[in-house]
């Protein structure tokens, strides 16, 4: 942008009387440094101003991004870890060949551990996801000592076995120990492979 400067009469001002002069030129002056502030330094100052204001930003999200790629390393323990987890659960599910062998041992942990099986029903899967949920209804009868180690026994099982729904009855005494009746339903998990995959390996 061009600057106008108005034009000065140097002689008119010559004849003046020399205070009169000194406060022309202190004028001429005053006017000079506003306009050069006005039309020069002061876009400049807002245009600096603005480019502070854009650096603050850039210099957020410098740092931002900065800690980002800091935790980057964390992120992808973490995600390896939970995939190890997730493998080591699914590696618990055992797959549909194996339910038959994991339900005749359900039913061998209660005879080894003294129960008499009256009811052993295995009733239909429940669907969830990549697991199905493989529920055995059971009726057992014996003494309270036989019923924990069945639990126990049933705990330790290479796979997931949950016992849930447990109604417990005395049923009187046999040579003066007390026999019990359980309901409960022992429910073990099978995997369901996705389209295209095998079962997992144990």
């Amino acid at each position: 942008m061009a600057l106008a400067l108005p034009k000065v009469n140097l002689d008119a001002i010559m004849k003046l009387p020399l205070a009169k002069r000194v406060a022309v030129l202190a004028v001429i002056n005053v006017v000079i440094i506003g306009a050069l502030y006005w039309f020069l330094i002061s876009p400049k100052h807002d245009e600096v101003k603005s480019l502070r204001g854009q650096l603050q930003e850039l210099n957020a999200k410098l740092n931002e991004n900065r800690q980002i790629a800091a935790d980057i390393p964390k992120f992808l323990q973490e995600k390896e870890d939970m995939e190890n987890k997730l493998k080591a659960a699914v590696a618990q599910l055992p797959n549909e060949k194996e339910i038959p062998d994991l339900i005749d041992s359900i039913s061998d942990a209660g005879q080894k551990a003294g129960l008499k099986i009256q009811l052993f029903k295995p009733e239909s899967e429940n669907k969830k996801g990549f697991y199905a949920e493989v529920p055995v209804t059971m009726t057992v009868e014996g003494r309270f000592e036989s019923l924990y180690d069945f639990s126990d026994k049933v705990g330790h099982l290479p796979r997931i076995v949950n016992i849930s729904g447990m109604d417990i009855t005395a049923l009187g005494h046999r040579n003066r120990i007390p026999i019990l009746k359980a309901n409960f339903i022992s429910t073990t998990f099978r995997f369901i492979p996705a389209q295209g995959e095998g079962a997992p390996r144990k």
